[in-house]
């Protein structure tokens, strides 16, 4: 109920947006963006015990994951979902009954090297499962070589920022984005781009083998719903917790997109897959049960052939006319042409209002062959949509 909710506020709140949604253009020479933009990198070795994996990064980012958790809390207050906070917090201090391993470890590692209550970090881990408007794209060049780009939006309705016009979340979220380097043996396994302190994975490489990211899915069938029903049974996966088994344990593209299509969620979402062959490019749209999986390639004539792009909307619907950031997305990648496809040109993509907006945190770039991911904070200056 509180996703629908938020939808039907939010059409109010874009309609601005909407009316001059055909008046933004595709920009071009934003790459690259300034270097102060550009996140730095940590190590996770995951040859450590996971209650040691996260202490240098908590430690060195714990006022900013404490800044970011203070408004998540507070948002959840405002809803008059006080009650949700109790649950989950009884539920992090609970974390042998609450989380599998490592999850619960490195949970618990980061509350002993920080201070902080389990509780709350167990909060902070699942909140992202509820609330992202994102846009992910894999396209490919005209000699077949793989690229895989998204915006990552988060904040909307977590407080409005009245002096600088923005929404508060989004801006305590950016000096929490991390790069990380995900290492085994001294071998990175994977990649991945995090806020702080959260385990899960949202946006991820494996060199020479597949990329991905995930958008959520609006559906009533999930959320709260999914979170309650696990707390009953134990039923269903968590997302980010899935996708980051598979960006450690899948050993190519096919293995990555048969995990993601038939693991019950707790909460619905589309995961957008790449991977090292030309047209190896997916979007699986999930609802919690497999039931009802939909795998829509690049190749297929209702994408765009050479590339797929997925926001929060069901490929086969059309988007919230509030928020058609699909429309404008296609149209810049059209304009930009197989030819031109590259991190330049993608990340001018990214940058086009609307597809760029107030609650945009930031940008990742990757390229699968050799394994290159770059990540830059992004702001939407006046004027701007609030979406």
């Amino acid at each position: 109920m509180l996703k629908i909710l938020i939808l039907v506020i939010f059409g109010g709140l874009a309609l601005t947006s909407a009316l001059k949604a055909d008046d933004n253009a595709c920009v071009r020479g934003k790459y690259p963006p300034p270097s102060e933009h550009k996140v730095p990198e940590y190590v996770i070795n995951l040859d450590l015990p996971p209650q040691q994996r996260w202490v240098k990064l908590a430690q060195e980012k714990r006022h900013e994951i404490d800044a970011v958790l203070m408004e998540f809390k507070r948002f959840l207050m405002e809803w008059g979902s006080g009650e949700m906070i109790s649950i989950m917090e009884l539920l992090g201090d609970n974390l042998d009954n609450a989380l599998p391993n490592p999850y619960r470890d490195e949970i618990k590692g980061m509350a002993n090297a920080t201070g902080m209550y389990e509780g709350d970090l167990f909060i902070y881990n699942i909140f992202y499962e509820l609330f992202t408007v994102c846009t992910s794209i894999v396209a490919q060049d005209d000699n077949g070589k793989m690229y895989h780009v998204r915006n990552l939006d988060f904040g909307l309705f977590l407080g409005w920022d009245t002096k600088n016009r923005s929404w508060e979340l989004t801006k305590v979220l950016r000096p929490s984005i991390v790069s990380l380097d995900w290492q085994r043996g001294g071998k990175t396994v994977f990649k991945s781009v995090n806020y702080a302190g959260y385990v899960g994975v949202l946006t991820a490489i494996k060199q020479n083998k597949f990329t991905f990211s995930m958008d959520e899915r609006f559906n009533i069938d999930g959320g709260y719903l999914g979170i309650l029903e696990w707390i009953r049974d134990k039923k269903g996966h968590w997302m980010s917790f899935l996708s980051r088994e598979t960006m450690e344990y899948a050993s190519d593209f096919d293995s990555a997109r048969d995990k993601l299509a038939n693991t019950q969620l707790i909460a619905p979402a589309y995961f957008i897959l790449g991977g090292t062959k030309s047209g190896e490019g997916v979007v699986i749209t999930r609802n919690r049960e497999v039931n009802g999986t939909d795998i829509w390639p690049m190749t297929d004539k209702s994408a765009g052939g050479w590339y797929v792009l997925e926001t929060n909307y069901d490929h086969w619907k059309a988007p919230l006319y509030l928020d058609n950031r699909r429309g404008p997305a296609n149209t810049c990648m059209h304009e930009l042409g197989s030819a031109n496809v590259g991190f330049p040109g993608l990340f001018d993509v990214l940058s086009s209002q609307p597809v760029l907006n107030k609650l945009t945190t930031y940008s990742a770039l990757m390229q699968v062959d050799s394994g290159d991911i770059e990540t830059y904070l992004q702001y939407c200056p006046d004027p701007c949509d609030p979406f």
